[in-house]
């Protein structure tokens, strides 16, 4: 594991959790509020894929498609189906006969099974999980985009393909899979196209370069907030360029802070699997969690965010103590 992007890892993870905490506290962001957070957070989760194209690509040629699928189906796919069942059962079982986006009178006039696909077909049962089915449809693609990586053009592709994101939007409600999966490609993309040049990337002149496009985002991203994805690959670019250069500074004088960090992000999928359930049990407290002032609002939410990735910590902890090296299977890390 390269320390530096499990830290980087580590720091989407807290945003992405920071993010869904919003639903569990009542209070009306203003404009600038609005823009300083999202500035912060919104589309984090393209950090997150940002490093897994970059993993793809620096593992590209380790292993045949068939262990690649394997690896992916023990390691995210079965997880994900396990720890999904409480909130599928809590739909299926109508215990919760509600939803957002789903037309649940059209959802119940099917059979159970079909209610049980859907729901592992799109995320719906629980918010965040969106993004693993959309996730899953990159898996499937794998060797196309290997053999794209191999081609000249590929640069031209990436820079094409982040025209196209700045262009588009995610689906609505993150209700559609494949939608979701095209529009995020580009990001994947990028993070492949990085890796590919790391070794010249990495040099620390490439620090200032970092920061001023990520400057340069997140000024655009003030007017059109269709940039703010491009906006966080590039915090990505700078947290790798400057992690890298100072990770050896940072373990020697602040070495807590490297050990949590790392502790988080090596178990940052399982955070992401479990802290949906999190956010929904807030939200059905939300009322209690009132604010008018935007500063208390910040740090009840930072609170929240602070309990749950702990709590995940704990779950995940007390997972891989009794199933050991099948922890990783059962729960994502």
């Amino acid at each position: 594991m390269l320390t530096h992007i499990n830290w980087i890892r580590g720091i989407a993870i807290v945003l992405i959790v920071f993010i869904h905490m919003a639903d569990g506290l009542v209070y009306n962001l203003g404009p600038v509020e609005t823009i300083a957070i999202s500035l912060l957070t919104k589309e984090a989760t393209c950090i997150f894929v940002v490093v897994s194209g970059f993993f793809f690509q620096l593992n590209i040629d380790k292993y045949s498609y068939q262990v690649y699928l394997t690896k992916k189906i023990n390691n995210v796919i079965i997880p994900y189906i396990l720890i999904s069942i409480p909130a599928i059962l809590i739909y299926v079982l109508e215990f919760k006969t509600e939803h957002k986006w789903v037309d649940m009178p059209a959802f119940y006039s099917k059979p159970v099974i079909d209610q049980v696909l859907f729901m592992l077909g799109t995320g719906a049962h629980l918010g965040p999980l969106w993004f693993i089915p959309a996730l899953a449809l990159l898996y499937l693609v794998a060797p196309l985009l290997k053999a794209l990586s191999k081609t000249p053009v590929f640069p031209l592709l990436v820079g094409m393909g982040a025209v196209f994101f700045a262009l588009t939007e995610r689906p609505e409600n993150d209700s559609n899979p494949l939608l979701a999966a095209v529009h995020f490609l580009p990001i994947y993309l990028l993070g492949m196209l990085f890796c590919q040049h790391r070794q010249r990337l990495q040099a620390p002149r490439f620090i200032p370069v970092f920061a001023a496009l990520f400057l340069i985002l997140s000024v655009m991203s003030c007017y059109d907030m269709n940039l703010i994805g491009l906006q966080k690959a590039a915090l990505c670019f700078l947290l790798y360029g400057t992690l890298l250069a100072y990770r050896e500074y940072i373990e020697r004088r602040h070495g807590r802070i490297a050990e949590w960090l790392s502790l988080i992000g090596t178990y940052s999928f399982s955070i992401y699997f479990i802290h949906g359930y999190f956010a929904g049990a807030f939200r059905i407290i939300s009322d209690y969690l009132t604010f008018d002032q935007f500063f208390s609002y910040l740090g009840a939410r930072i609170l929240l965010t602070v309990v749950t990735v702990l709590a995940c910590i704990a779950i995940t902890q007390c997972v891989k103590n009794v199933a050991k090296r099948n922890s990783r299977i059962l729960i994502g890390s």
